[in-house]
């Protein structure tokens, strides 16, 4: 049972929502960026109109996702009443 009231619940279950999305985002654009060598932008013109893409180095899609999943770690800690809640710390 979480000590939690519905409406930071509600909030928190929005939040994991989104970070998980974009942790879905980030791991499609790091798998992408794995398996395209060393291409990191191109452009192609279809005579309607140009489009430019760039590509993320793998370390730093890498950093991405490790950052998401810290999130969302502390966002299902705090969701399910696990780690620190509460600290008073007190000088003598």
């Amino acid at each position: 049972m979480s000590c939690l009231s519905s409406g930071i619940l509600a909030r928190i279950n929005a939040q994991i929502a989104l970070k998980e999305a974009q942790l879905d985002t980030a791991n499609t654009a790091l798998t992408a960026a794995l398996g395209s060598g060393d291409v990191e932008s191109y452009s192609f013109d279809s005579k309607e109109g140009e489009q430019a893409t760039k590509l993320r180095s793998p370390s730093v899609l890498e950093k991405i996702v490790s950052n998401l999943e810290n999130q969302l770690n502390r966002l299902y800690n705090r969701r399910d009443g696990r780690g620190l809640v509460n600290l008073n710390l007190r000088r003598r």
